[in-house]
């Protein structure tokens, strides 16, 4: 692969997956802190799969934009602007006058866990965010809108393993929908608005995780794995 990347800069925009304490912007919404981080052996970008995916690619991270729960619609419950598809958001992925080069956007799983209707039931909600196909259409119309030179990675969802639970197995079904619903979503915004699919749902391997969902040390190299690997055979 011939390596266009190199000193580019990355943004991320994600849920607690992307998190880690002082590293991701807005400070205090992280998963990894405190006991996280050693469950899970993650305490530097390096053990990230975005801090990975940024390494190996001799890239270099602007901002992080990743909040703990976040979701891509906005759900009534919300008290503050976390979801994907907001103002604040979607314009949070440049910093002291620099925009990124590639934004790399994984987000969809809590919409998802919490069943997050997929699409409207008529056309008198066509502007309802709290769907998450116009939510996931309005998130990357603004992402395009304010950065217009960015390359954006619309990343499907991952599926989990569980090494130290040998009885856990992963649900792929949450309030009747399955997982790949979404996935299909993404897939079919991304081709929509030309951004780069990274389809992890799709991977060659389960990432490693301390619970189901979050991975471990392990599982952020498995995914760093499948994005690069992603990258090598699309090009």
């Amino acid at each position: 692969m011939t390596n266009k990347y190199n000193n580019k800069l990355f943004s991320v925009l994600g849920d607690s997956i992307s998190t880690l304490d002082g590293y991701t912007e807005p400070e205090g919404m992280a998963y990894y802190e405190g006991a996280a981080k050693f469950s899970a052996d993650v305490f530097f970008p390096e053990d990230t799969w975005w801090g990975a995916v940024i390494e190996r690619l001799g890239a270099k991270l602007l901002v992080n934009n990743s909040i703990s729960g976040s979701m891509v619609i906005k759900h009534q419950k919300c008290e503050l602007p976390t979801y994907g598809c907001s103002d604040e958001r979607t314009s949070a992925l440049d910093k002291e006058g620099l925009s990124p080069d590639v934004i790399m956007v994984l987000l969809g799983t809590n919409d998802w866990g919490c069943g997050a209707r997929l699409v409207p039931n008529g056309p008198s909600q066509e502007n309802d965010l709290a769907v998450f196909s116009i939510a996931y259409k309005a998130m990357l119309e603004k992402l395009t809108a304010n950065y217009p030179y960015a390359e954006i990675w619309c990343m499907t969802l991952p599926v989990g393993r569980w090494s130290a639970n040998e009885f856990y197995s992963f649900r792929y079904c949450y309030a009747g929908t399955h997982i790949d619903e979404y996935c299909e979503i993404i897939r079919e915004m991304a081709k929509s608005f030309g951004c780069r699919l990274i389809d992890l749902y799709h991977g060659d391997e389960r990432h490693d995780t301390i619970d189901g969902f979050h991975p471990n040390k392990s599982g952020m190299m498995t995914l760093a794995d499948s994005v690069i690997r992603m990258l090598e055979n699309d090009n």
